[in-house]
């Protein structure tokens, strides 16, 4: 078609998918070279997929974007571990009316409403037994029935998100900390972009 420059492969293969994922591969590039075509990038894709690095012939870059901070979706499927996971939205428990029920200031305008197939919505690290059941816009309501402990009102925890690409699109900025220290904000650019 002209005005159209064929540049190249983009892929993002299942993890667990990697024999079929060659054999498309080898099926396309053969097809592509009868048609007079090379592609000069071939993307693959997937935080999880690091695993497979190099195992595609002639990939040129790999997007693992969930990896700059990973989630409780990267930690439930192995590719990170609780060390790795390096964002955590920070809330307040503002209510324990009941002995296995607790309310957080944090909803599905931080949180989201993507569960990505995971029970709950986020991994409460100080309470990791607990579970964030359901979700208004801006309360999480916190199962304890399983938890040993149980929070006070007042008491700040730390949660990681099950989807951290959808909770950074939730915020004009991150605030950067290290250790107990905060360095400073985190512009969120592209929050809202489609292009």
């Amino acid at each position: 078609t002209p005005g159209l420059i064929f540049e190249g492969l983009l892929l993002y293969p299942p993890e667990d998918g990697w024999p079929q994922t060659l054999a498309f591969f080898a099926e396309t590039r053969d097809g592509l070279a009868d048609a007079g075509l090379s592609p000069r990038i071939v993307s693959t894709g997937g935080t999880p997929n690091l695993a497979n690095l190099g195992q595609l012939q002639g990939a040129t870059e790999h997007r693992s974007g969930t990896f700059i901070f990973n989630d409780k979706m990267m930690l439930s499927q192995g590719a990170a571990t609780l060390e790795e996971l390096a964002l955590h939205v920070v809330a307040t428990v503002v209510s324990r009316a009941e002995e296995d029920r607790g309310i957080l200031d944090a909803g599905s305008k931080t949180l989201t409403s993507d569960t990505a197939g995971l029970p709950g919505h986020g991994l409460i690290r100080e309470y990791p037994d607990g579970e964030i059941a359901s979700l208004s816009e801006e309360h999480g309501m916190m199962d304890l029935s399983r938890s040993e402990r149980r929070p006070e009102v007042g008491e700040v925890v730390t949660i990681v998100p099950n989807h951290v690409c959808v909770a950074v699109n939730m915020v004009d900025r991150l605030i950067a900390v290290k250790g107990q220290e905060i360095v400073g904000p985190i512009p969120v650019d592209a929050r809202g972009r489609l292009n």
